[in-house]
């Protein structure tokens, strides 16, 4: 059993979605816990030729990839080349779940409610009726909240435009602009398959705590809160929520999962405005999974885990299973 990732080296929001060295280590206990032996491939210009060298039965993919749009395919896609098993969604589902709009666009269709939105390429993109402000502008192919804090929210066409600007010259990508829902946000994940005896596992739903962050984060979980103010006492798992709602989260996971072809394991993330109406935010396939107890450093991913009732390792070892259970490996 080969993990695949990309090796945190440095702490600048580009690098902060790579799985730093106690991660990676965490993860090789879990895989042997598992019953496995355990390679380790760099998610690097190196991995195709270490996959076809070392040819693992299968391959543990948190790999988020080097540079492009869909560099989170790149694994799925060296994987089904060589004819290689590998854990987690396939080469079409990555790619578009790091494209935001393409995925608001899919759901929606699909009956997820998403918040009206438009895409920006340029600075001078009027804004489309229906969209309306404020909004919360984002990088249309970025993951762990790059690029985004309190000030992404804009309330007028000034500091639009200005936002606007200074993305469009950092990120160098289209631009989302989404209509900002302001309510309190929620993270929910699964983990398995819709398989002919067997569905996904719905993972106890973890609540963001806006009102435990510094003055001035603001009510957006942005790349400053999710790492200079970075604390679990910051989130509430389980949520604290009643019954219907939790029902509610777990029937549009399992809707989002159905929709965009994830497999084995997802974390979403949502809002909920005043009257109650759940919104769609973001779907990320590949997600996060550090658990370092001694730094208070966790990934949202085993926090929902650990909450259900697993330690890190029956975490691991569930989703490799999951994995072979779906190739009819056994």
């Amino acid at each position: 059993m080969a993990f695949c990732c990309n090796t945190r080296r440095e702490e600048d929001e580009f690098h902060v979605e790579y799985d730093p060295p106690d991660t990676i280590e965490k993860v090789k206990k879990g895989i042997e816990y598992a019953g496995h032996e355990y390679l380790f491939i760099e998610g690097d210009e190196t991995a195709y030729d270490s996959l076809r060298r070392l040819r693992p039965d299968m391959v543990l993919n948190r790999a988020e990839g080097v540079r492009g749009e869909s560099r989170e395919s790149q694994i799925p896609a060296f994987c089904e080349m060589l004819g290689i098993p590998y854990v987690g969604a396939g080469i079409m589902s990555t790619a578009i779940c790091l494209d935001k709009p393409m995925t608001k666009m899919i759901l929606e269709f699909n009956g997820v409610q998403t918040a009206p939105f438009q895409v920006f390429t340029s600075v001078d993109d009027p804004l489309e009726p229906g969209v309306g402000l404020p909004l919360i502008l984002k990088p249309s192919h970025e993951g762990s909240s790059m690029g985004i804090n309190w000030d992404n929210v804009v309330f007028d066409e000034v500091p639009l435009r200005a936002k606007l600007a200074e993305m469009l010259e950092t990120y160098r990508q289209p631009i989302l602009g989404e209509r900002y829902i302001d309510g309190r946000e929620f993270t929910t994940g699964l983990l398995g398959n819709f398989l002919p005896d067997e569905e996904p596992r719905f993972l106890s739903v973890l609540e963001i705590d806006f009102s435990l962050f510094p003055e001035g984060l603001g009510n957006v979980l942005g790349q400053k809160a999710k790492t200079i103010f970075d604390r679990s006492e910051h989130y509430v798992c389980p949520a604290k929520i009643p019954e219907p709602l939790r029902r509610r989260l777990e029937e549009a996971s399992w809707r989002a999962f159905r929709a965009l072809d994830i497999k084995d394991w997802v974390r979403f993330d949502w809002r909920m405005d005043a009257d109650g109406e759940l919104y769609f935010l973001e779907a990320n396939p590949l997600p996060g999974i550090d658990a370092v107890e001694e730094e208070d450093e966790y990934s949202f991913y085993p926090m929902m885990a650990l909450a259900s009732g697993m330690t890190y390792d029956e975490m691991i070892k569930q989703l490799i299973e999951a994995a072979f259970s779906r190739y009819g490996i056994y």
